[in-house]
């Protein structure tokens, strides 16, 4: 055998063994996280447990309890490859326990659109790019927690809104316009229509400083008069 084929025979091997090297020790598996995104762009910078909350009154449960029954599915898919194998068994096993990532099975990435500029021949064209401005993660478990607790309050506003001690904060413009709209600008105590708005209060039914909330189902049209004697009392 000549010197060339030699020095080529060992290159092979080189390599070979390198390939196995490689096969053994790189870990077959890679888990299944969903990732969802936030766009808050014209919005300031929101509270993490607001846009999750925000995500499970809109969307609702099911497409997280999908992911977390997909997780399972292939965490069966791998035990049954693993227990199938003759060889490298031990390492296959060590690799997959290493990959499971349930802490951080839902990734959340938050997203703004901003505008940029090309410039060519002397003229300027705008564009927009998805900047990510923040990412986090949380397992199904905190997640299930947050929905239940919504669910004790039917969905009407985040927790962080339900539990703040500023509940007059809350009344929004478009909060009172949504329960005089629902009301159909009437009175809920003597039932004056008020169309043009004139005279039309949003009244907590159970006051704020009884431990009211500013959630629709505490929120009722009254005219100022059925209003000004409520006070009263």
């Amino acid at each position: 055998m000549s010197d060339s084929n030699v020095y080529i025979a060992i290159l092979f091997c080189i390599f070979a063994t390198i390939a196995l090297l490689v096969w053994i020790f790189k870990p077959p598996f890679k888990y299944p996280y969903k990732t969802i995104t936030f766009d808050i762009t014209g919005k300031r910078k929101p509270r993490n447990d607001d846009l999750i909350d925000n995500f499970l009154i809109n969307s609702g449960f099911e497409i997280l309890k999908n992911h977390k029954n997909d997780v399972e599915i292939w965490k069966n898919k791998c035990f049954e490859s693993i227990n199938k194998m003759k060889i490298l068994k031990k390492i296959r096993t060590a690799q997959f326990n290493e990959c499971v990532d349930d802490d951080n099975m839902f990734k959340f990435v938050v997203t703004r659109t901003q505008t940029r500029y090309k410039q060519k021949n002397y003229v300027k064209t705008p564009y927009n790019v998805q900047i990510v401005v923040d990412s986090f993660s949380s397992n199904f478990e905190t997640l299930q927690d947050r929905f239940e607790n919504l669910a004790l309050i039917n969905f009407e506003c985040t927790l962080s809104e339900y539990h703040s001690k500023n509940q007059r904060k809350l009344m929004t413009k478009k909060l009172r316009n949504e329960i005089a709209e629902r009301d159909n600008y009437t009175c809920q105590n003597c039932g004056k229509y008020m169309p043009d708005g004139v005279g039309l209060h949003i009244d907590h039914i159970i006051p704020i400083a009884k431990g009211g909330k500013s959630t629709p189902s505490n929120l009722q049209v009254l005219c100022s008069k059925c209003n000004g004697k409520k006070s009263k009392k």
